[in-house]
Formats: C-alpha cells, sequence, structure tokens
C-alpha cells in the first residue's frame, strides 16, 4: 500500500476538529491500512491521526513499545496523575518539546468494524495516546509545551519556539500555552 503524504505544522487540518466516522465499509478500511502504511514507512513514528495526513476522521493508529492499535472514535473517558516527558510529531519532525500529560488514561474507541472497547495504559503509551487524541480535536503538543523553547533533535540545541514557527512560515503565539490541560471529556465529540 502507497504511504499518505503527512501534512506539516501549518497545514490547516492540524487545527482542526476531526469528525466522528459513521460508516466503517472497505472504503474506509482502505483508509485505515494506509494510515498503518504511512506510520510504517515513517522514520521514527510512534502513532499517526487522520488529520495528519490531512483527513478530517477521528481516527488514529499505533505502532509503540509493542503495542498496535487502531482507534476510532475514541474518547478519553478517565485521566489520573500527571507525567512530564518529551515528544516529538511526525507533522513537524526534528524537533522535540517537553510536555504535561497525565500519567494514566482510559480511553473508549470503535475498532475499524465498529465494535466498541476501553482500555487502560499508563506511561509513554498513555502519553503517545493523548497526544494523537489532541490531533483529533486540532491540538499540537506546541499548546501544550511548559517551557518556551523546541529542542533540535539532532543537535540538542535549544530553539525559542516563537523563532521555529517564524522560520517555519508559521503564525507564532504567545509563548504560554494554548490549551490548558483542562477537563476530560466524559463523551464523545457527538452521540455515535
Amino acid at each position: 500500500m502507497q504511504p499518505l503524504e503527512i501534512v506539516p505544522f501549518g497545514h490547516s487540518a492540524l487545527r482542526e476538529v476531526a469528525k466522528p466516522v459513521r460508516v466503517f465499509h472497505k472504503k474506509f478500511h482502505a483508509f485505515v491500512d494506509a494510515l498503518v502504511a504511512t506510520l510504517a514507512a515513517s522514520e521514527h513514528g510512534a502513532a499517526l491521526a487522520a488529520p495528519q495526513v490531512g483527513v478530517l476522521k477521528r481516527v488514529l493508529v499505533m505502532n509503540y513499545q509493542n503495542e498496535r492499535l487502531e482507534l476510532v472514535n475514541p474518547c478519553v473517558l478517565s485521566a489520573q496523575g500527571e507525567t512530564e516527558d518529551y515528544e516529538g510529531c511526525l507533522s513537524y519532525s526534528g524537533y522535540h518539546g517537553l510536555v504535561k500529560r497525565a500519567a494514566k488514561i482510559t480511553v473508549s474507541y470503535q475498532d475499524r468494524h465498529g465494535r466498541e472497547h476501553t482500555i487502560t495504559r499508563s506511561g509513554k503509551i498513555a502519553r503517545c495516546l493523548q497526544h494523537e487524541i489532541d490531533h483529533l480535536d486540532g491540538i499540537l503538543y506546541i499548546d501544550r509545551m511548559t517551557e518556551p523553547f523546541l529542542t533540535d533533535s539532532e543537535t540538542e540545541k535549544k530553539i525559542k519556539l516563537t523563532e521555529v514557527l517564524k522560520t517555519a512560515g508559521l503564525p507564532t503565539h504567545p509563548l504560554e500555552p494554548l490549551v490548558p490541560a483542562g477537563p476530560v471529556r466524559k463523551t464523545p465529540p457527538s452521540s455515535r
């Protein structure tokens, strides 16, 4: 399967809220397969959300720490604890930033056939899932960073976030996180 093109920071799909999937047909399965192929073709990717390929559907795939998941219409039901670690993004590769996340989460979702599931994950898997679910809500990890700079993944040089965004031709924003950690969404964005 041919990998899809990953859209860069600045693409409008990365700032929009993705729509719930309502039809689970062969065409949708082919799209999920294409997301899986795109993630597999990426050099350092752990997970990928549909908006990262310009598709505003609530779908993400993950292949990280020996766990492969396909989540459709995911919803965080509960979040516990707090942890801080570095994150990067396939839509803006080469940089990482320090982000605060819940240490443990419970997520409800559907699989590619529409069957309902609930999982609880902690540690880096929970972080990865939260990062991708944020993509489905138009939120980027730079919005949740706890420091005003990114780190170049090759040189480890710290660069002001506003400078990185300006160099990339992207709009800059205040150095405070635009989106607070905020409350957990108890229900999906719309009924299934």
